[in-house]
Order: structure tokens, then C-alpha cells, then sequence
């Protein structure tokens, strides 16, 4: 790697992997983009009047697409904590939906190659993505870690939201509207 991507290692090196084996190769949707570009954020926040709109763009830090349809993922920065991979990764949807996904970088690394999509499934994942299993010995071989099964995987999630959804909730309130945290208070009654 010529330059460094991110200030965070496991970025980095996903940022390498992604170079060699190519976007969306191993994981439906995901596609890195240039890590903390405000513009990914561009409709999150209509209101330019509004006080706080700096305070929005300076604790999200967009660094991925997760969907195909233009959903990303940030990194929630909650506090000054130096270690940024260990910050919350949130999930804002292009329609406007918006959750905790995982309450680390390397929580989502390890859901990325999981696709519980009822569309994948009698799919075999690894002719969808052909470089799967290349990112499953290089999440093994980097971080000693390996994808989780499908309880755990609703564990992740729902520790995220635990940990972290209330918070979001309240400092997501500061900035839209009310309909978008309904549906984020929802998600941590189910």
C-alpha cells in the first residue's frame, strides 16, 4: 500500500485486501469509500440553519457503503476514546432508517461475509462472492477472528443496540426528526 487510508489499522488492512481482490468480491454490498468524506453524508442532515450541523458531521465518520442502494456505515464518535476501531458502527440507510450496528469496527468485519438475506437463501455464498473465503482466512489470519453463526450474529446486533442505541437515539434527536428515532426506539423494544 502506497499511502495510508485511514488512521485505523483494521482499515487499513481491509483497505489492502479490498484493493487486491476487488469491491463487493466478498461481501454483498460493502464497498469502502474515502474514509471520512463528509459528502457521504450529504442528505443526513437537511437543515442548514441548523446549530449543531457541525457537531453532526464531526462525530460521524463515513468510511463504507453497506448496501448496494447507497446505505453506509460511520463510525459514531461518542467520546475522545484514542482507538477509533473500537467506536460504534452505525448504519444509516438510504431510506432513512438508522441503527447501531455493531459496537466495533471489528464486529462488523466479522458480519460482513454473513448474509442471512432471504434472497441468498439457497444461494451458495461463495460463487456469489468469490472472494469470501480469501476474506474469512484473512479475518482469521489478522485478528484471530471468524464470521459468527446466526445467533450470534442476532447477539451482535442486538448488544449493539443495547449498548449503544439509547445514546444514538438521544444525540441523533438533536439533529432529525422524530420519525427516524421512533423507528430507532422500535428497534431497541423488538
Amino acid at each position: 500500500m502506497n499511502s495510508v487510508y485511514s488512521p485505523i489499522l483494521e482499515l487499513n488492512l481491509l483497505r489492502e485486501f479490498d484493493d487486491k481482490f476487488g469491491t463487493h468480491s466478498y461481501a454483498d454490498g460493502f464497498e469502502l469509500l474515502d474514509y471520512d468524506d463528509k459528502s457521504e453524508l450529504k442528505g443526513w442532515l437537511d437543515d442548514p440553519e441548523n446549530p449543531s450541523r457541525a457537531e453532526f458531521f464531526d462525530q460521524l465518520i463515513p468510511f463504507a457503503r453497506a448496501t448496494g442502494s447507497g446505505s453506509g456505515y460511520a463510525l459514531w464518535r461518542l467520546d475522545d476514546r484514542a482507538d477509533l476501531a473500537d467506536l460504534p458502527v452505525v448504519f444509516l440507510g438510504d431510506e432513512g432508517d438508522v441503527w447501531v450496528h455493531a459496537r466495533n469496527l471489528r464486529e462488523l468485519l466479522r458480519l460482513l461475509p454473513v448474509e442471512r438475506d432471504v434472497a441468498y437463501e439457497d444461494e451458495d455464498l461463495d460463487e456469489l462472492f468469490p472472494a469470501r473465503q480469501e476474506y474469512l482466512m484473512w479475518l482469521d489470519r489478522n485478528f484471530g477472528l471468524a464470521p459468527p453463526d446466526e445467533d450470534e450474529e442476532a447477539a451482535i446486533g442486538k448488544a449493539a443496540m443495547c449498548a449503544f442505541g439509547p445514546r444514538f437515539a438521544r444525540w441523533l434527536a438533536r439533529f432529525m426528526n422524530e420519525g427516524v428515532i421512533d423507528d430507532m426506539v422500535r428497534l431497541l423494544d423488538g
